[in-house]
């Protein structure tokens, strides 16, 4: 029979083994943290501005909407919610909040949009048959840094049927809501939101070549159009 004899570790020895764990522990961290950090910079979007408003327009405004099935509506007074890029018209003394799916296009007196999933959004340039969107929205994010507490964000009742969690509507006196453009693709009809992640999965080997080269380009920004028109030109037949 062979004895196994345990001997106690000195206390050295523990202290050496708990550093070396406390390093892995570490590293693995740095590197879980960093993959989050550069996961966030592949996404396409960049800083729109300040409003003093949580609406596009700081008063409602004629609009031509579009629906679906073709018809056209004339609304008289309609905005856009910054907070989650939805059409917005008035119904009496109500805030009402439109039915999405419903809707095609929307056109303002100054820009149109047309609808993205749930969202209404611009088309920024064409490269082909393909297109390349844009969404502006509140970034709630970074507001919530901005702010000093929550007190400002309320619950709202838009309309008799619409309930939402949204930032107080009324204005400030100074611009105070940070805003974000997301950038998207219409690649032959279908919409891929712009992030890196996105785009290496749907080339080839070529391209992504290619990709890897321009991103190391030293302006290169995921947010900048005409770098989204080089990327969106890999995806041209």
């Amino acid at each position: 029979m062979i004895n196994f004899f345990f001997l106690p570790l000195s206390f050295n020895s523990m202290v050496l083994i708990l550093m070396f764990k406390t390093k892995v522990i570490m590293n693995k961290f740095i590197w879980i943290i960093l993959g989050m950090v550069l996961s966030l910079g592949a996404h396409a979007q960049s800083h729109a501005g300040m409003s003093a408003w949580v609406t596009l327009y700081e008063k409602y405004q004629p609009a031509k909407i579009t629906m679906e099935n073709g018809k056209v509506i004339k609304q008289n007074q309609a905005n856009v919610f910054l907070k989650n890029g939805r059409l917005l018209f008035k119904r009496g003394m109500f805030d009402m909040e439109a039915n999405m799916s419903q809707i095609k296009k929307v056109e303002f007196a100054d820009r149109s949009f047309e609808r993205l999933d749930t969202m209404l959004a611009t088309a920024l340039d064409t490269v082909g048959t393909n297109r390349i969107l844009c969404t502006t929205t509140i970034d709630i994010e970074a507001y919530r840094h901005r702010s000093a507490n929550d007190k400002v964000v309320t619950h709202l009742s838009i309309g008799e049927q619409v309930a939402t969690n949204t930032i107080d509507l009324a204005a400030s006196d100074e611009p105070k809501y940070p805003l974000v453009n997301n950038y998207y693709f219409e690649i032959d009809g279908e919409i891929m939101k712009v992030h890196e992640r996105n785009i290496m999965r749907t080339l080839d080997k070529e391209k992504r070549r290619y990709l890897k080269t321009l991103m190391l380009m030293p302006d290169f920004d995921w947010g900048n159009r005409e770098y989204l028109k080089k990327v969106l030109e890999l995806y041209k037949k």
